[in-house]
C-alpha cells in the first residue's frame, strides 16, 4: 500500500471522531503558536533594557513600546513577566485539552479497529484459520494495532504543533532579518535529506520487525498450549533455546532500525549546530558593527533554535511513522481479505429439515489443485444415520464440515431439501444443526454458560434436564460450585469424558434436526465411553445424524456407511453388506476384531 492509501484509510477510521479532532487540532495550533510568541518577547525585553531611549516594536503583534522616560523600565519588566506567565498558563490549558482529546481519539480508533478485525475474522471460513496461524493473527490484533494507536496520538500532534511552530518561527525570522533567514533555510533543507534517505529502509525494517514479532506470538501460542507435551519429553531447555533464538532475531532487526534512528539524530544535531555557529559569527559581527541590536540577535538565535527543534522531531518521528505504516499495511491486509463464505442477497430461510441432504459431484481443496475431496455423490434421508469411515486423512472431517458451510465446495453442490445450501440464510442453516467433536471446545466460563452457549437465557430446570440426558448432571453437582463452576481454558479442569458429556448436553439443549458427530467417543476410557455412548444414543434418537468413527463397532446400527479413502467414496452400504465385500471396510473391521 502507498502512504497515500494508508493515510486515507486511517482518516476514515478517524472520521467518527472528527469533531474532537478539530478541537484537538485547534489546541495543537495554539500550543504551536505559543513558542514563537515567547521568543518574540525576547527582542523588546532586551532592547528596552539596553536601549531605553528608543521606541521598540513587539514582533508579531506590532505594538510599540515608548522610551523608558515615559514608562519606567521596571514597570516594563513586570509587563513582560506577566505576559510570559499568561502565555505559559494558556499553553498549559490548551496542551491538556489537546493531549486528552488525542488520547481519547487514539484509544477509540484502536477499540474500533480491534472490533472490526475480530468481526471480520469471525465471518471468515475455517480454511482461512487453517492457512493463517493463530499467533500471526494475535500479533496483528495486539502488537500492530498498538503501533497505529501511537501513530494517531503522536504523529498528528508533532506534525501540527511543530508545523505551526515552524511556520510562525520562520515568519519571525524573516521579520527580524530576511537575509539571515534565507541563509537559515539552506540548513533546513539539508536537515530533510537524512529523513527522506532513510524512510524506505525504515519501512522495510518495520515490516520485517512486525513479522518477527508475529513469529514470537506464534511460538508462544503454540508452546504454551503444548506445555504438557514439553514437560512430558523434558524439552524445557530446548524450547527455551528456541525462544532465545526467535527473540534474538527480533532484537537484531529492531537494533538495525534503532541504528538508523541513532544515525539520523546526530546528523540533524550536527547540521543544526553548524547553522547556529555560523549565525553566532555572522550576528556577532553585525552586533560589533552596530548594524543590529542585542535584542534582535538574541531573538533570532532563540527563534532559530526553536525552528530546528520541530525539524529534529521530524527525523525522530521517521521511525515511528514507518512502523505505523507497516503495521497499517498488515491490519488492512486482513480487513481486505474476502470471506469465501458469502451470503446471497435474498437467502431462503430453512424453517425445518423435511427430506434429504444430497452431495452432487462435490470436490473441495484447501489450496488450489490439491483436492482433499473428489466427486462425492451421496444422499442421506431424514432420520437416517450416515456413518463415514476410512483411513486418517481421507477427508471425512472435511466432508462433514461442508454441510454447515464452514467451507464451500469448489465444484458441485450440497443440497438440503433440494435447495443448494448456498441459498440458505447461514444462521438458519446452522441453527438446525449441532456438532459433537472429538476435540471438545469449552470456553473459560461456567458449566451452565458452556451448555447454553449461543442460546441466551435458559431456565435452570431446562439445563439440568438436558445435562441429565447427557449423563452429566451427577458429576456436575459434585463440582465445587455445581453449574456455576468455571471449567478453565478449554475445560482443563474436567476429564475428557466430562467435557464430552457437557458437549453432548450443549448439542441436546439446542434440539437440532441434523446432528454431526466427529469421533465423539475417541480417546475415552471404557467407563467414560459407555456413559458418553449412552448420552449419544439419546442425542441421536429421531435425528438425522452424520457420524465419523474409527471404531467400527459404534456404526453397526448406521443406515448407511460410506468408506472414504484419498478423498473418494470407495464403498457404501450397511454394516452387514460391507462385510460381504472383500474391501477396505472388511479389512478394517477384521483388524479391530483381533
Amino acid at each position: 500500500m502507498t502512504n497515500r492509501e494508508i493515510i486515507k484509510r486511517l482518516y476514515l477510521a478517524l472520521k467518527p471522531y472528527r469533531k474532537r479532532f478539530i478541537i484537538a487540532l485547534f489546541c495543537m495550533m495554539v500550543v504551536g503558536f505559543m513558542q514563537p510568541s515567547l521568543i518574540a518577547i525576547i527582542k523588546p525585553f532586551f532592547d528596552v533594557i539596553i536601549y531605553p531611549n528608543q521606541v521598540h516594536t513587539v514582533p508579531i503583534v506590532g505594538v510599540d513600546i515608548p522610551p523608558a522616560d515615559a514608562i519606567s523600565r521596571l514597570t516594563l519588566l513586570y509587563y513582560f513577566g506577566a505576559a510570559i506567565l499568561g502565555i505559559a498558563i494558556l499553553r498549559g490549558f490548551f496542551h491538556f485539552v489537546k493531549k486528552y482529546y488525542m488520547a481519547y481519539i487514539g484509544q477509540s480508533i484502536v477499540k474500533d479497529l480491534r472490533n472490526r478485525l475480530f468481526r471480520h475474522l469471525s465471518y471468515q471460513s475455517l480454511d482461512y484459520f487453517i492457512l493463517n496461524k493463530t499467533g500471526q493473527l494475535m500479533s496483528r490484533l495486539t502488537n500492530d494495532v498498538k503501533y497505529i494507536e501511537k501513530s494517531i496520538v503522536t504523529i498528528p500532534n508533532q506534525l501540527i504543533r511543530d508545523g505551526v511552530t515552524f511556520i510562525f518561527t520562520a515568519a519571525l525570522l524573516f521579520y527580524l532579518s530576511w537575509q539571515w533567514a534565507l541563509y537559515s533555510m539552506i540548513g533546513f533543507v539539508l536537515l530533510l535529506v537524512p529523513f527522506v534517505a532513510f524512510a524506505k529502509v525504515l519501512r522495510k525494517l518495520a515490516r520485517k520487525g512486525h513479522q518477527k514479532m508475529a513469529d514470537i506470538y506464534e511460538f508462544l501460542a503454540e508452546k504454551i498450549s503444548g506445555m504438557r507435551l514439553i514437560k512430558a519429553f523434558t524439552m524445557e531447555k530446548e524450547e527455551q533455546r528456541n525462544m532465545r533464538k526467535a527473540n534474538k532475531k527480533f532484537f537484531k532487526l529492531i537494533m538495525k532500525s534503532e541504528k538508523i534512528d541513532a544515525i539520523e539524530s546526530p546528523i540533524s544535531e550536527f547540521l543544526s549546530t553548524l547553522g547556529m555557529a555560523a549565525l553566532i559569527i555572522i550576528g556577532g559581527t553585525a552586533l560589533i558593527n552596530e548594524t543590529v541590536t542585542m535584542g534582535t540577535l538574541l531573538a533570532f538565535l532563540g527563534a532559530l533554535s526553536a525552528m530546528y527543534t520541530p525539524v529534529k522531531h521530524l527525523s525522530g518521528m521517521n521511525q515511528r511513522l514507518q512502523r505505523a505504516f507497516a503495521a497499517s499495511e498488515r491490519i488492512y491486509q486482513i480487513l481486505d481479505e474476502k470471506s469465501h463464505i458469502l451470503q446471497i442477497r435474498e437467502p431462503v430461510i430453512l424453517d425445518s429439515f423435511r427430506d434429504s441432504i444430497e452431495f452432487k459431484n462435490v470436490s473441495f481443496a484447501y489450496e488450489k489443485d490439491e483436492y482433499v475431496l473428489k466427486d462425492i455423490n451421496i444422499e442421506i434421508k431424514k432420520g437416517e444415520i450416515a456413518a463415514f469411515v476410512g483411513p486418517s486423512g481421507g477427508g471425512k472431517t472435511t466432508l462433514i464440515n461442508l454441510v454447515p458451510r464452514f467451507f464451500d465446495v469448489l465444484r458441485g453442490s450440497i443440497c438440503i431439501d433440494g435447495i443448494d445450501i448456498k441459498n440458505y440464510l447461514i444462521k438458519s442453516l446452522r441453527g438446525k444443526m449441532s456438532m459433537v467433536m472429538q476435540d471438545v471446545i469449552l470456553f473459560n466460563m461456567s458449566v451452565r454458560d458452556n451448555i447454553c452457549y449461543g442460546l441466551g437465557e435458559v431456565e435452570q430446570e431446562e439445563v439440568e434436564k438436558y445435562a441429565s440426558a447427557a449423563n452429566a448432571h451427577e458429576f456436575i453437582m459434585q463440582l465445587p460450585e455445581g453449574y456455576d463452576t468455571i471449567v478453565g481454558e478449554r475445560g482443563v479442569r474436567l476429564s475428557g469424558g466430562q467435557k464430552q458429556r457437557i458437549s453432548i448436553a450443549r448439542a441436546l439443549i439446542k434440539d437440532p434436526e441434523i446432528l454431526i458427530l466427529d469421533e465423539a467417543t475417541a480417546h475415552l476410557d471404557t467407563e467414560s465411553e459407555l456413559l458418553v455412548q449412552q448420552a449419544l444414543d439419546t442425542l441421536i434418537s429421531s435425528r438425522t445424524t452424520l457420524v465419523i468413527a474409527h471404531r467400527l463397532s459404534t456404526v453397526r446400527k448406521a443406515d448407511k456407511i460410506f468408506v472414504i479413502d484419498s478423498g473418494r467414496i470407495i464403498e457404501k452400504g450397511r454394516h452387514d453388506e460391507l462385510l460381504k465385500i472383500d474391501g477396505l471396510y472388511r479389512k478394517m473391521f477384521e483388524i479391530q476384531s483381533i
